[in-house]
């Protein structure tokens, strides 16, 4: 395990950009920063409310998750503008949304996913925020979600503590019992990985055998998770504030 940065108030998520630069989300100071190879951050936007999860739209704008308004904003990295894309619905008195994944399996078509967290819902918007319909329901509290090569779609369930696959018609499938998962993301191998704030940990569950590794322990809730551009597992560990890589290859 590689400690990539440190000192850092409370990382939450993180996106990659096309240049295979690494967008960090901090939801105690309400930025999202860019990290440098020395590890150091370049902030890239500020005064965002509890910011979560990220992902770079088509057009080259970075979609935001604003849990502490339940919302999505747009910034645009070129003109430096912040946006309103959507506001969600929350009457239940939990947590906002704690993540979004872009869906881009079917050739120039793109749609955003949204687990709606605190409504037990799976959402899908398109990319002007304009279309949203209901995928698969019926979860405790899903936080996260990864769209594989044929659709179907990844879906961690925080509070059932369980991985899922939704398939197209909308039926869930359990894959693996976890502690407390938080995000996930799939290798083109179709190897998951899943963090786990129960547990502290990073599991990989494997495509040939479907077995469930412990990668790493140790970390402390761990809560975003992504493939770098070398296919190396980078992961925000806020409870000792910083992000660390585990080297896959």
């Amino acid at each position: 395990m590689v400690v990539l940065a440190t000192g850092l108030p409370a990382p939450d998520d993180l996106a990659l950009e096309p240049d295979g630069s690494i967008l960090v989300s901090d939801v105690s100071d309400g930025t999202v920063s860019r990290l440098a190879q020395n590890g150091g951050l370049q902030v890239v936007v500020r005064g965002l409310s509890e910011p979560e999860g990220m992902l770079v739209l088509p057009d080259g704008s970075l979609l935001i998750v604003e849990q502490g308004r339940n919302r999505l904003v747009r910034y645009d990295l070129r003109t430096k503008t912040l946006t309103s894309f959507m506001s969600l619905r929350n009457r239940t008195g939990q947590l906002g949304v704690d993540s979004i994944a872009l869906d881009t399996h079917l050739p120039g078509s793109a749609s955003i996913i949204i687990p709606d967290s605190p409504n037990g819902t799976l959402l899908r918007v398109s990319t002007d925020g304009r279309s949203i319909t209901q995928v698969a329901r019926g979860f405790a509290r899903p936080t996260a979600a990864w769209v594989e090569p044929d659709g179907r779609i990844l879906v961690t369930d925080e509070n059932a503590g369980a991985l899922v696959r939704v398939h197209p018609d909308g039926r869930v499938e359990k894959l693996a019992s976890l502690s407390v998962p938080d995000d996930v993301v799939e290798d083109g191998a179709g190897n998951i990985f899943v963090n786990t704030m129960g547990d502290g940990a990073v599991h990989m569950i494997q495509a040939a055998t479907g077995q469930n590794v412990v990668l790493v322990k140790g970390l402390g809730s761990p809560q975003g998770l992504i493939l770098d551009a070398d296919g190396n597992l980078v992961v925000t560990d806020p409870g000792h504030h910083r992000i660390v890589k585990l080297i896959l290859h």
